[in-house]
């Protein structure tokens, strides 16, 4: 999860204060968030949904705000419901630097942790990340279980360029790893824990993750 772009100028729609899923707002969310859900980065081509960051069911008033709505794939929106309308707002919070995203491959698992001071949308949205990363209940769901699978596929793919890279500094595997820290790239905040760890992949890469800030 990271920070994501939220165009200044809220599309016409809303302002008829009808519908939050009209062809302006989703087609300015696809532009903005790349067609990326904004909670576990994943591409949604046509399994997306238009999310409220603050559900209706607690926020009713701000279902036509548009710094509210984001673009999301079904498996978040289902998880998160109205349960967790205190996360990090993602077009405010640099999320990336907030919150430590990175694999357990021995255990398979997905790590969050705070950057300097616990708040409570920090903790939060540790809580949520573990949730959709590693399932609610201590044994993952078919469906948790394959998106688990995807991401890691996605992250060690990128592990293994930059171990290459690491140990012939070919010019070819740098061109791919910067197209893979590009906002169009699934799972950015763990690519950016990746760079981040390793001084010579930050004095090389950092600069590639500087998303929106």
């Amino acid at each position: 999860m990271i920070r994501v772009y939220k165009h200044p100028v809220a599309p016409a729609s809303l302002e008829r204060q009808i519908s939050w899923s009209e062809e302006d707002v989703i087609a300015q969310l696809k532009e903005d968030q790349h067609s990326k859900c904004y909670l576990c980065e994943r591409i949604q081509i046509t399994d997306f949904q238009v999310e409220h960051h603050k559900s209706r069911a607690n926020f009713n008033g701000l279902r036509f705000e548009w710094t509210n709505l984001f673009w999301c794939c079904s498996y978040c929106n289902g998880k998160k419901s109205s349960s967790f309308d205190n996360l990090l707002h993602p077009a405010s919070e640099n999320i990336e630097e907030l919150i430590n995203q990175s694999l357990d491959f021995p255990n398979a698992k997905a790590l969050f942790s705070n950057q300097g001071e616990m708040t409570e949308p920090i903790g939060a949205t540790i809580t949520f990340l573990d949730r959709i990363f590693n399932g609610t209940n201590k044994l993952r769901t078919i469906r948790e279980q394959s998106f688990y699978d995807y991401a890691v596929s996605k992250i060690t793919t990128f592990q293994e360029m930059i171990i290459s890279w690491l140990d012939s500094s070919d010019e070819t595997l740098k061109t791919a790893i910067i197209e893979e820290l590009a906002l169009t790239s699934e799972f950015l905040g763990f690519k950016y824990w990746i760079i981040k760890s390793n001084e010579t992949l930050w004095a090389t890469f950092g600069e590639y993750t500087t998303w929106h800030r």
